[in-house]
């Protein structure tokens, strides 16, 4: 059986290593049937633990940078899907409207 004094005090080593918040990358693990490549948000101390099991990394700044733009597309596509349900249509208008259409 482990020692669980130990797994504790490396849990708490590594939560103290981490900021308050971090952004993990899961890990594939075929005999658990779990596939790799999502990312999460989550607190320091649920961090730990799961990078000590080894079934998450720290993601990168790329992985971030990436999940957020994405994250921010799917927002902007809700908001409009949400406005066409309405029945309001947004349509982008190029240039300056009062001098395309001749008036001064």
């Amino acid at each position: 059986m482990r020692d669980l004094r130990k797994y504790w005090q490396e849990i708490r080593a590594i939560e103290k290593s981490l900021p308050e918040f971090v952004w993990l990358m899961s890990l594939d693990h075929a005999p658990r049937g779990q596939k790799g490549g999502c990312i999460a948000q989550v607190a320091a101390a649920a961090a730990a633990r799961l990078l000590h099991a080894k079934s998450h990394r720290l993601a990168t700044d790329d992985e971030i940078q990436t999940h957020q733009t994405a994250q921010d597309e799917a927002k902007r596509l809700a908001f409009h899907e949400g406005l066409r349900k309405r029945g309001i249509a947004v349509i982008a208008v190029p240039g300056d409207a009062k001098h395309s259409s001749g008036l001064r």
